[in-house]
């Protein structure tokens, strides 16, 4: 570890002769990189004022305590306060085998027992304000871009809607030949992949399907541009067999699944353009898995086979990574009524 380091945690955590030896140990054995080790710093600087507050090192917490810590992060996924604890438990466990005390608090944790931990104050978006966000775009590229996030079409950094083309989709049986990139090309041409075909009841997706790919201009800011002498309000959209296309910059562009980054800065410029507080690939999906579930459960219960079901239409890899925003409480809270 740096000197430089050394004394930036010098100054930002209790006891820091102890969990510096700590981190040097994990670095020096290769258990940690240098990066990893600012991660751990960052931890133990976020529970320091629990420490002090207490006048012990967290190691000495019981386990009432350590609760405290982990409510005190206010994580607002089962994922991130998971992480969290990971990191004190790797401390408790060194501090174990130091002697310093006779065993780690927080072994006895597993996965679902994190999801007490979570404090979710996130508002998912209905149905109805999807058809409304969808309509206030004046890019079909933007609209069918939102709602195939929203009904579970996504896969590996979005790798299902970008590599999906005209010949991909079955109008009449309404389906979808979705592809997620395993291995790619340094282009993004995918080299590996798995394939899927998914049925989806929809009318609206294949109308605005129909339109991404017929309409061949961008609308610049979502058709908020000011007009400028000599700079057009509007792109023009590679010609190709994609859906999602970019707008012409390159002449290999059109043979290629469109960049990530093009996606996610159209969600951002239509985020800004519609003042949305969050329009992110993430919350959009986890939106369409409020509405599904929903549409699943009826007026019943949430179920763990519901959680699977959920699971395998959005391509999550464990449905135990949806426990902390899946839940009846943020159902009922976004669809208080029937749907």
């Amino acid at each position: 570890m740096s000197v430089e380091l050394a004394k930036e945690i010098n100054n930002s955590i209790f006891n820091p002769e102890v969990k510096i030896q700590f981190l040097n140990e994990m670095h020096e054995s290769g258990q940690i990189s240098e990066d990893t080790v600012r991660s751990y710093l960052r931890i133990f600087a976020l529970i320091k004022k629990h420490e002090v507050a207490l006048n012990r090192d967290i190691r000495e917490f019981d386990f009432k305590a350590l609760e405290t810590v982990l409510d005190g992060f206010e994580a607002k996924h089962r994922n991130t306060v998971e992480s969290y604890a990971r990191i004190i438990s790797s401390y408790l466990n060194w501090s174990v085998k130091q002697g310093y005390i006779e065993e780690n608090n927080l072994a006895h944790l597993k996965p679902d027992d994190f999801v007490k931990y979570v404090v979710n104050t996130e508002r998912y978006f209905t149905y109805k304000q999807l058809v409304r966000y969808e309509d206030d775009c004046v890019n079909y590229q933007d609209s069918v871009l939102i709602r195939m996030l929203f009904l579970g079409i996504g896969g590996k950094q979005l790798s299902e809607i970008r590599n999906l083309r005209k010949q991909d989709i079955n109008w009449e049986a309404q389906t979808l030949l979705l592809r997620e990139t395993l291995k790619a090309e340094k282009d993004g041409t995918p080299i590996k992949y798995s394939e899927r075909t998914l049925h989806v009841e929809d009318d609206q997706l294949f109308k605005l399907l129909k339109g991404a790919i017929e309409k061949d201009i961008y609308y610049k800011k979502n058709g908020d541009m000011e007009f400028y002498e000599n700079i057009r309000p509007y792109n023009d959209l590679a010609k190709s067999d994609y859906v999602i296309r970019p707008s012409i910059t390159k002449t290999d562009s059109a043979y290629r699944p469109v960049d990530k980054f093009v996606i996610y800065r159209r969600l951002d410029s239509v985020k800004k353009s519609l003042e949305i507080e969050q329009l992110t690939a993430k919350f959009i999906q986890r939106s369409g898995m409020i509405y599904f579930a929903k549409q699943l459960i009826g007026d019943g219960e949430l179920t763990l086979d519901d959680l699977k079901i959920v699971a395998e239409r959005f391509k999550i890899k464990s449905y135990h990574n949806l426990k902390g925003f899946l839940t009846m409480e943020n159902i009922l809270r976004t669809y208080p009524n029937k749907l």
